[in-house]
Order: C-alpha cells, then structure tokens, then sequence
C-alpha cells in the first residue's frame, strides 16, 4: 500500500437486473434475489475482463451514504448492498457518526476532523467549513474528477454549486417532486429522487471511460431513509420484517436519564408505521447499488475502485421514548458501515474496530496517496490494520433544539459516558450518564443513578479524558 500522509503523521513510514417487487411481496423473497444477482455478476465480469485502472494505479473512490439509517434492523431489506458490500468487502459494526446530526456529520465525512474542530454545528452553517481542507479539494489538487449526485448539506443555498466537483447534481430534501442543482442549472425534477441519482451515477460512470486514465470520486447521497418516508411506488405496499423491540423501548423508568428524556414519550403504532416505510425507501437505494455497481463492472472498473457504504446518522424507533436524532444513544449514533476494495479489502469479513465518519477522509486520502492536507485530519485510516483506538469522542452542542441542552460522551466498545451541559454555562455539567454495554446493551441502567455507589466509574477521570477529547485536534484525538 502507498505510504500516505496519515502514515507519516502517526510516525510510520452482482450482476443481474433490478428486481421489482409487487403489492405484499415478502422481504425474503429479496434474498433470492440477491444470489441470482451474484451468479450473474460472475457471467457479466468474464465477459468484460476484471477492470482497469487508471493509469497511475490509483483507485477510484464511490462513497454512498444514506441519511437517517440506523445501523440495526435496516439491511436486511437490501440483499443486493449486502451482496456487493458484505460478501466482498468488510463489515464495521462498530461505526459511529461522531456528531448524530445530518450537517455536522458531512462536514464530519468531508474534512475527517470532529465538529468542534471544522465548525459546522448546526444543519444550517454548512458555509462556516472551509472547503479548501476537504478530501474532495485534496482529491482535485492530485488530478481526480469529482462528481456528487444528491443531498450536499441542509441548508445549503441551492444556488451555489458545490466547490471542488467537475459534476453535480445537489438536490433539495424529500423524495418527488425535488430542485436540484445540476450542473449549475436550476431544475425541478420529477423522476423519484433515488432513481434520479441513480441515472446520473451511471452517466458518470460511463463519461469518465472517455478519461480513462484520469480517476474519479464520486459521492452519491441519497434522501432515504430520511422522512417524509415517501417509498417509489413499487416498494408502497411491500412487507417489510416484523418489528423487534428491545429492553429501551419498553423502559418505563427513566428517572435515571436526563430531564428532557424523561419528558419524552411517543406513540409506538406512529414508530412502527415510519420504521415500514423508512426500510421501502431503502429497497430503491438497494436497487440503485446494483446498477451502479453493474455500470462499474460493465466499464471495467470494480477492481480498482474503493466503495464505502455509510449512512450520516441514526435514528431511533422509540427507545427511551425518542423518536429522534441527535442524541447520545446507540440507536442515534451507530450507523451502518461497509468498505470493498478487492485486494485490498477482505472479503466476507468483520472488523469490529471502533471507527467513525472522522475516518472516511484520512482512509481516502491512504489509498490515494500524495495527499498532504495543511490542516491535520482528526481521524485514521481504516486500512491500515495497526490503527485501533481505545475509544471515541461523540459530541451535540444542542443549539440546534431545546430539546437537548448538548452533551459529549466517551464511547468504548463495553462502556458508554455521557455528560449534559447547561445551555448557558456550556461547561457545567448538569446530568451524567454512564452504561455497562456488556450487561446493558440498550442503555436502560444509568449506573451513576441507580443509588449503588460500588458500581460507579472514577467520573473525575472520565470527565477530564473528556474534557481534553473535547479541545483535541490532530493526532491527539481518540
């Protein structure tokens, strides 16, 4: 692998057509699917070779992110990304979106820095980042061409196109009818907003093959799973699995969690009915990886293309009676992570790593290579295997609601630290929260509240670790 800044930094040298589904079709009859796509995708790699590359050797980069998709219970109704994302590449169960807010979390993905450190805390101050210290000016600075096709920022000004993209087409939020943006004209569209993506995926797919030599990045951002949770029309009436809940939906007793948590309830039926119609939206995202990953393997390119599969932040379905974003919880700020790269990326496998939407940058920028970035990322390249951290910084500064006053937290693989500042003293804590993820998965025993002072962590150690996780940059962040 070509040595690359972050190296330096940290002291180291399926084939087969869309399948459309009718009127109560059950989910499983995707899965089927899925393996005829697989046997097909073989038929269609013999006939057009195993790919080319630039002439460089530098990979393409595809980076599909979805938006409001929680990380459990929503790819079972996409078994062809699990197809091309699961079976040939790797898994990160333990991803996190460091900041669980739609702007926050794309200046997150963009720059590779926490929120506190690129500016943009709210969903509409996308204009604080500066775009010269993001992977897409670093990628066009080393001869990339730059696509992106659907969601940019909230609140972006529609009339300004995206700085550092050869082509676009930005759209507005919701599904049909949308503006875009394309290519600096002004439209309204019609076409459903993921099969609109999706077309123009493919026609830059296929336009770059007349630069063959010239690699690309291209970023696809779907509205889905995001409401007004409008599915195409083939996918409105489609089964979906049965809902599951867990120990968080059913906690009755949340005198242990903050004030604005125990304040909250919600009406399940509402919970259920959104959750149906978030997971049919996503059978069109599903739909559109496949074409997309058909074009790559048509023009030759599937071998020399680094995909990453995310989403920018979570959701919950009503545990701790939320239906919501921006909060501290697991269902919030876990979301669903895929990367391929054949040869460079194991097949089939499962990395459970803490990794994070900071990552996404720097791992860019390693497989690229000749990247130097003027203002250090804060996070690390996922494909160098010696990279593990001990724990991550989530924060929310909550100026985005009332229903949040902010809070930051220190998050492991078997603990889960939280801190709720007041809205006006930013610094003074007003709630602590701290989980034992190993005996409570859901987060429904805050052990600082639950009158045993014997199983209560050294919060003064915590509180200062946090404290400096809050002020880090560079190579000093978790």
């Amino acid at each position: 692998m070509v040595a690359s800044f972050w190296h330096m930094s940290r002291g180291r040298s399926p084939g087969g057509g869309p399948r459309r589904y009718g009127s109560g079709a059950p989910w499983c009859e995707r899965l089927a699917w899925a393996a005829l796509a697989a046997l097909a995708a073989s038929v269609v790699l013999l006939a057009f070779g195993a790919g080319t590359a630039a002439a460089d050797g530098r990979p393409n980069v595809l980076l599909i992110m979805t938006h409001d998709q929680r990380a459990d219970g929503t790819m079972e109704v996409m078994p062809k990304t699990l197809q091309w994302f699961g079976s040939g590449g790797t898994h990160y169960p333990q991803f996190f979106a460091t900041t669980p807010l739609c702007c926050p979390s794309r200046a997150s993905v963009f720059s590779g820095r926490y929120t506190h450190n690129h500016g943009v805390r709210t969903n509409d101050s996308a204009n604080v980042m500066d775009q010269r210290f993001t992977i897409q000016a670093y990628l066009k600075a080393v001869g990339y061409r730059n696509g992106i096709f659907g969601k940019y920022f909230n609140g972006w000004n529609l009339l300004q196109s995206p700085q550092w993209f050869d082509d676009w087409a930005i759209t507005t939020a919701g599904y049909t009818p949308i503006r875009v943006n394309e290519r600096g004209t002004i439209k309204s569209i019609t076409q459903y907003a993921t099969s609109y993506i999706r077309d123009n995926a493919i026609n830059f797919i296929e336009q770059s093959e007349n630069q063959d030599a010239t690699p690309w990045f291209l970023e696809l951002a779907t509205t889905a799973p995001h409401s007004p949770f409008t599915p195409d029309t083939p996918y409105q009436g489609v089964s979906v699995p049965p809902f599951s809940p867990t120990p968080a939906n059913s906690e009755t007793d949340k005198r242990d969690k903050p004030p604005h948590v125990q304040a909250s309830n919600v009406d399940m039926t509402a919970v259920e009915a959104e959750r149906t119609k978030q997971l049919r939206t996503l059978m069109s995202v599903d739909d559109m990886v496949q074409s997309v990953f058909q074009t790559l393997e048509v023009t030759g390119e599937t071998s020399n293309t680094l995909a990453i599969f995310m989403s920018d932040n979570g959701f919950l379905w009503g545990e701790h009676g939320l239906r919501a974003k921006g909060v501290a919880y697991d269902p919030s700020v876990r979301v669903p992570m895929y990367m391929r790269w054949p040869g460079h990326v194991v097949a089939g496998a499962t990395d459970s790593r803490l990794v994070a939407n900071i990552d996404i940058a720097p791992t860019i920028a390693d497989a690229v290579g000749g990247i130097a970035p003027p203002v250090p990322m804060d996070g690390r390249s996922i494909l160098d295997p010696m990279q593990s951290r001990t724990h991550l910084l989530t924060e929310h500064d909550g100026v985005f609601t009332d229903y949040d006053p902010g809070w930051a937290a220190i998050r492991t693989l078997t603990s889960h630290y939280i801190e709720h500042y007041d809205p006006i003293e930013v610094q003074r804590i007003v709630h602590r929260e701290y989980y034992d993820l190993m005996a409570d998965p859901f987060e429904t025993e805050n052990l600082l509240a639950d009158g045993n002072p014997a199983n209560d962590p050294p919060t003064a150690a915590l509180s200062a670790q946090l404290a400096a996780d809050r002020d880090c940059a560079g190579a000093n962040c978790p």
